[in-house]
Order: C-alpha cells, then structure tokens, then sequence
C-alpha cells in the first residue's frame, strides 16, 4: 500500500523534498542577526580599543588643516602637510611618510623592519637627527625593547589602560549621530577638553587651549575607520588633523638596497 501511495502520488513526494530542501537552503544562506546597536559611547570605544587584537594590516592618510605659530617662523600653513603609513603586525614590519613643504621643505621617509629602522630627512630637522635627504639612516633599535608595532598588540594593556582613562575623563564622551564612513556605517564619539580639564587630567600638560577628538568606528566589526583632533590655542593657533584608517590590505616594506644606506 505505501509502495502504491509512493507511486501514485510521486509530485506531492517530490513537492515535500523540496520544501524542506528550500527551508535548508534559505537557513544556511540567511544573513547574520545584526549585532545590537551601541549607545553607550564608553562602551564603543572599548570596544574599538578591543578590535585591535584581530588587526593584522592597516594603513593610514593623515591630513592637516589650520595653521600653527613658530618662533622666528611665523604662521604655517597646515593644509599643504600630508602624512601616510603603513603597518604590517605579524612581520614588525612599518612605513611613515610625511610631506610638510610649507614647513621649511620638511620631508620624511621612515622604515620599521623588526629591529632596525631606515629613515631619511630633508629639512630643519635633518641635523638633529644625524639624517641625510639623499640616503637612508640605518639604527638599530635597543635589544629587548618593545617597537611600535608590537606594542599594540597588548590589548589587555591596552582596554584597560582606555578605561581608565576614560573614567578619569572630566567630561564624558558624547555620542554622536551615526554617519557613513566611504561604504561603511560608522558610530561617532566626541571627547572635548579645556586647558583647564587636561591639566586635571595631566598637571604635566601645557596646552593653553581646547582640544577636541572625534572617534568613527565601523559598526562590522567596531575598527576605528578615522580620527580626528582639532585644537584652539592662543600660543600655537587653530590647526587639526585627520586620520583615515583602511584595513586588511597589502603592505610592501623592504630594506633599501645597501648603496642608499648609511650609518650615523
């Protein structure tokens, strides 16, 4: 009798199968419940702290606005500055490059492999650093010392260092309106500090202004995708500065060929 139902009825079977079939499917396919949004700024910024862990390369753009007031210099013009980089954790290995032509002609170029750093300077600071505009200077680090690359991968340091900062902070960080960061959709976080506040904060500080930092996160995975501090000031003047932060990506860094190096 189930044979002659099996035969008699075999599109209602097939129907059933595919069904199932489709529920199966549609199960493995369906999205990831989106993660709940954050309100709490403190807590996206932990968490933004704590998303440093999972980085294995990034880069950077750095652009400047305003202008600051040197002695014997004047006004200088920011807008013209350009900074990028480059870091490549597991390898220790990282780039910097600054491009700062209304400061004199200030130029820099600087490498991080392991141990050993390569830098060249054009500008004032070329004397001070012992450093050539035309080849690289070879040093090598301190043995046993922490390089900047290495350093922030302590994250358990480093969230708790955050929070405790963060605690301390005079005035809590404000959460802003959620904004688009290229494809990506970001939660902002602002900290503004008076003089007064960081030399609370810090009775080492000397800033004579107010500073404001902004934070954008990506709501995927809560990496910071940009920074940003502006600052008022009556000795240095009105300037800020804007990092975009782009991840996963492929970072180039190598040892100048031996002709173009030199030792101090």
């Amino acid at each position: 009798m189930f044979r002659r139902s099996l035969a008699i009825h075999p599109a209602r079977h097939l129907a059933a199968v595919a069904a199932v079939a489709a529920v199966v499917i549609g199960a493995c396919n369906a999205a990831p419940p989106a993660a709940p949004a954050l309100t709490d700024p403190k807590e996206i910024l932990t968490k933004a702290v704590v998303s440093v862990k999972d980085v294995k390369t990034l880069e950077f753009t750095g652009a400047f606005t305003g202008s600051v007031s040197a002695p014997q210099l004047g006004a200088i013009d920011l807008s013209t500055v350009k900074m990028t980089g480059a870091l490549d954790i597991p390898n220790k290995k990282a780039k910097f490059a600054l491009d700062a032509p209304s400061f004199l002609g200030t130029k820099i170029d600087a490498l991080l492999l392991d141990q050993t750093a390569y830098y060249k300077v054009s500008g004032p600071f070329a004397v001070s650093l012992h450093a050539s505009a035309d080849k690289y200077t070879k040093v090598p680090l301190p043995s046993g010392s922490s390089d900047p690359v290495s350093q922030i991968t302590d994250v358990t340091k480093l969230t708790a260092d955050t929070t405790a900062q963060l605690d301390k902070l005079p005035e809590a960080p404000v959460k802003q309106a959620d904004e688009k960061c290229g494809s990506q959709d970001c939660y902002h976080v602002t900290i503004k500090m008076t003089a007064a506040e960081m030399q609370q904060l810090s009775p080492s500080s000397t800033v004579d202004g107010d500073v404001s930092v902004d934070i954008w996160t990506r709501k995927s995975d809560y990496r910071p995708a940009k920074l940003a501090l502006s600052a008022t000031t009556s000795q240095l003047g009105t300037f800020g500065i804007s990092l975009d932060l782009n991840y996963d990506v492929s970072v180039a860094v190598d040892a100048p060929p031996a002709d173009q190096v030199v030792t101090p």
